[in-house]
């Protein structure tokens, strides 16, 4: 009788754990399916409430794969990579949505300057898809340009076959913002000053911006005149002296300085520019190539 009690128990406890999981994957297919139709609304925050508020934990791996890739390309549409990167990366390699997952997760590092872990990560990626190799091996190239690393990036750049229509112009474009940033002439501050300290503006001229030079120059000019016309017509005790002097110090010094940090300014708008370039055309083959 007592082993027949045991059965019973044992029984209704298989039973209510079979009706429990059955009702967990249940709701958690409901669950999902609303929050694709919030999705395809885009209303991608709501969808993301819905997906978040889910216990991963409780779920199997096919679903926690699943969820993790939902909330990540989810937050990648939106431009939420802190969130999308680490999520993406979770979906693990028995799922379908890996090589995506990877590949997007990955370039949102890079997007995020998380350039050193995304360029590890997809050296070690196991693929066997010619494609998928090629590229890896072009946002590999596109990481090298991002850190400035020309060496690298001529390794990467030899896999380049130009002959898939999914790559073939941002291979060719990778190529051509390398040589651009190789043979820029990187210029020198120290010169910039000494040049706007001979000629006010000319070294913003030098610079590469040769409005600000222009603008820099009049007015410097003009406060010079005026310095010795007030010296030469009230002498140098005079107000007029003292103060159109005053002007014409700080302007002209300020010019110095200002030419200077112009060098790095400009600088430094070209490095932003070429790493959006070389980011937008990282981009494009993975839309091409999963979408």
């Amino acid at each position: 009788m007592k082993m027949f009690c045991y059965a019973v128990r044992a029984g209704l406890l298989v039973l209510s754990s079979i009706t429990s999981l059955l009702g967990q994957q249940t709701q958690f297919s409901h669950e999902l399916r609303f929050a694709q139709y919030l999705s395809d609304k885009e209303a991608i925050e709501e969808a993301l409430h819905v997906l978040t508020r889910l216990p991963a934990a409780s779920l199997s791996l096919p679903q926690r794969d699943s969820l993790y890739y939902a909330i990540g390309w989810n937050a990648y549409r939106i431009k939420r990579l802190d969130l999308a990167a680490p999520t993406l990366l979770r979906v693990s390699d028995a799922s379908g949505f890996y090589p995506k997952s990877q590949f997007f997760g990955h370039y949102s590092q890079a997007f995020l300057g998380q350039t050193d872990s995304a360029y590890a990560a997809l050296v070690r990626l196991p693929l066997t898809d010619t494609l998928h190799n090629e590229l890896r091996h072009l946002q590999l190239a596109g990481i090298s340009l991002l850190r400035r690393d020309f060496g690298r990036f001529a390794q990467h750049q030899r896999a380049f076959s130009y002959g898939s229509y999914a790559l073939e112009k941002e291979e060719r474009r990778m190529l051509d913002y390398a040589r651009t940033m190789q043979n820029v002439k990187r210029k020198s501050p120290f010169l910039a000053g000494l040049y706007s300290a001979a000629v006010p503006g000319l070294g913003k001229w030098y610079a590469g911006k040769k409005r600000q030079g222009i603008a820099a120059f009049l007015p410097i000019l003009s406060l010079g005149l005026l310095t010795y016309e007030g010296w030469r017509k009230d002498g140098v005790r005079s107000a007029r002296f003292i103060g159109f002097g005053t002007l014409f110090t700080v302007f002209y010094v300020g010019n110095i300085w200002g030419s200077a940090l112009s060098v790095k300014i400009k600088r430094d708008e070209f490095r932003q520019e070429y790493d959006n370039k070389i980011l937008f055309d990282m981009h494009i083959p993975l839309r091409n190539v999963f979408e």
